[in-house]
């Protein structure tokens, strides 16, 4: 099973750890720490609105270091996205959710579009091959959501926001930032 061999790999203070594997002759069970608190996508939709920048910096600096981290064993993620953040206290994180994490230029590195829509890399769209960068445009995403209290990409139909994830071009972000907030001294609180 791959996500039990990646989690192994992984070993790092701000992922989910792993710590037994049962087997069955029908079912294997992952024995992980138990993480009480809010996920990432919750604390958003209760504040519902920007999360202030020192918070914003404490949970990206972690988030990209756990990036760093996986980038260096070769890892991807494929399925980063709030809800798979956790927070473990007030001011650390713990990535979960690994069950479509792979190796880059592994059997199952470009097994097509793959992910939550609106946190999905524009070359999966494409069928190429993602690695560490298609995971930095998640976390990109997360990054916007948290300073401006909603999603980058916004619609009434999940159809909607597939289709503007996939149509997304990196020269429109600009135009969506200066749209947030015309004045530059209160576009960041």
């Amino acid at each position: 099973m791959n996500e039990i061999e990646i989690l192994r790999a992984l070993r790092n203070n701000r992922v989910l750890n792993l710590q037994e594997v049962h087997e069955t002759e029908d079912s294997v069970y992952l024995v992980t720490d138990c993480i009480h608190n809010l996920s990432l996508k919750k604390m958003l939709k209760a504040t519902s609105s920007p999360f202030n920048v020192a918070k914003t910096k404490t949970i990206m600096s972690q988030l990209l270091k756990v990036l760093a981290h996986m980038a260096s064993k070769k890892i991807v993620h494929r399925n980063l996205k709030p809800s798979s953040i956790v927070m473990e206290d007030k001011h650390n994180i713990r990535v979960i959710n690994f069950g479509l994490a792979t190796y880059v230029n592994g059997p199952k590195s470009n097994i097509g579009i793959c992910g939550t829509p609106g946190y999905i890399a524009p070359e999966a769209f494409e069928n190429q091959v993602c690695d560490d960068k298609a995971d930095v445009f998640s976390g990109g995403c997360i990054f916007f959501e948290m300073l401006f209290g909603h999603p980058l990409f916004e619609s009434s139909k999940p159809s909607g926001i597939f289709s503007l994830n996939k149509h997304f071009k990196y020269s429109d972000l600009v135009q969506l930032v200066m749209k947030e907030k015309k004045n530059p001294q209160t576009r960041i609180n």
